[in-house]
């Protein structure tokens, strides 16, 4: 893979999962979000889908949010899975090509 397109996709997910770990800490230190816990939960999923996965949970597990169980210990790390499976995809189809 060219070297600028893996430095994009680095910093990329740094970004994202940076932001994640902020939007968790914004949810649990300061009342700046004001959303239904369901709505912060669906906000959540949407980090995880684009890539801030890790920050989701990191945060989540560091600052002691008050989590929905079944999204964070069923439905997150399966998001995580298909991801890794992708990623693997991709890279093996580059590297036979």
């Amino acid at each position: 893979m060219d070297s600028k397109l893996v430095s994009f996709w680095v910093g990329y997910f740094f970004t994202v999962n940076i932001a994640s770990i902020i939007y968790i800490w914004l949810n649990v230190k300061t009342n700046l979000i004001k959303l239904k816990e369901k709505n912060k939960d669906v906000i959540s999923v949407i980090f995880s889908i684009i890539g801030g996965f890790v920050g989701i949970l990191l945060g989540s597990e560091m600052l002691q949010y008050k989590q929905d169980k079944k999204l964070y210990k069923r439905w997150i790390p399966l998001i995580i899975f298909v991801e890794f499976i992708i990623i693997v995809f991709i890279v093996y189809n580059k590297v036979n090509t």
